[in-house]
């Protein structure tokens, strides 16, 4: 079945029901949210719930294409949800768990899939196809498209100056085109939750129960303190904890920083995504930089040497004892553990 932008299935506002023509679907069958709020619901509100939990878990919403209907109403529901439960940390974790379902099936979808999902999403991108030794470029997306997703990429390969720019447009494959296609994804998300939390003067009381197991897997995850993530995609330095925030500042202005903050900050990002040359790389700033020394260390507590024992970060507690905590906020004083930020 096709929707009003030609190309565009049920299916695909399934798969991305981000898509302001997946809520011009819902409006067009006469419902708004509070609608879908209904006992004869009960699938979209179980579903909603069932979103946010993944989210919350594994970091990723898992794609449930099972019905079509039941995954494009159960979007919407939880935004309200996540609204209703006020907190900044679900916000981001479940904004970063939508991103990444869509990274992964933005991956397999054909060019003139992901031009569409781009228009959607407002690029301003074409569809080419230049071939650079083995590397084909499949997409010329403009310039301010391209910086604003991909300014808090820290990969060295996301720098302007080691892309191929042509006319004011960047060339990029087509899993680039995925992964900041998550970065615009993961933006929306954000803001849709944040406008639903304006309007929203106080949760509907069919919601309860549902936000009570919210919270409660929430719990759990604090709880759990470090959660055992391997977080895909690019790492996103804005998005650091404030004591890791404090580390990273140190480094690049040369301050001194404790052996026991720089094993913090190496153990951090090997577990949010950073391979071991990145993570070396990093620290070339450091005015007593050793490449040998330091890849050394940074491969030891990634676990690729002596015991093999892959070292996480100190818990909130022990970075407090060491004078390592700058101070919470709001999502500090929610969590045990710098990997759950």
């Amino acid at each position: 079945m096709r929707t009003g932008v030609l190309g565009l299935t049920r299916l695909d506002l399934a798969k991305y029901p981000f898509l302001r023509e997946a809520s011009r679907h819902v409006s067009d069958l006469g419902l708004d949210v509070r609608d879908l709020l209904a006992p004869g619901l009960s699938k979209v509100l179980d579903r909603a719930l069932s979103r946010i939990l993944e989210a919350v878990r594994f970091g990723k919403v898992l794609p449930d294409l099972s019905d079509e209907e039941v995954e494009i109403l159960s979007f919407p529901v939880a935004i309200m949800m996540v609204s209703s439960v006020r907190s900044d940390f679900l916000v981001k974790r479940y904004a970063l768990a939508e991103a990444r379902r869509a990274e992964e099936l933005l991956s397999s979808e054909p060019p003139d899939k992901v031009m569409l999902i781009a228009g959607d999403l407002g690029w301003s991108i074409r569809q080419v196809e230049v071939r650079v030794g083995d590397v084909l470029y499949e997409f010329s997306l403009g310039l301010i498209d391209y910086l604003r997703n991909a300014s808090g990429m820290k990969d060295k390969k996301w720098k302007l100056v080691n892309r191929l720019v042509l006319h004011g447009e960047v060339l990029i494959t087509r899993p680039e085109a995925a992964r900041l296609l998550a970065e615009e994804v993961r933006r929306r998300v954000e803001e849709l939750i944040r406008r639903s939390s304006g309007k929203l003067k106080g949760p509907p009381g069919v919601l309860a129960p549902y936000l009570e197991r919210v919270r409660e897997a929430m719990s759990e995850l604090e709880l759990e303190g470090a959660p055992r993530l391997e977080e895909a995609g690019e790492v996103i330095f804005e998005a650091f904890p404030p004591c890791m925030k404090a580390i990273y500042g140190a480094l690049t202005e040369k301050k001194h920083v404790p052996h026991v903050g720089r094993f913090a900050f190496t153990a951090f990002l090997l577990h949010v995504g950073m391979g071991v040359d990145e993570v070396v790389d990093l620290f070339r700033q450091v005015s007593d930089f050793s490449e040998r020394i330091t890849r050394y260390q940074v491969e030891h507590i990634a676990g690729e040497r002596g015991g093999k024992t892959r070292y996480t970060p100190p818990s909130c507690s022990t970075m407090r004892s060491y004078g390592l905590c700058v101070g919470a906020d709001e999502l500090c004083r929610k969590i045990r553990h710098p990997l759950s930020y």
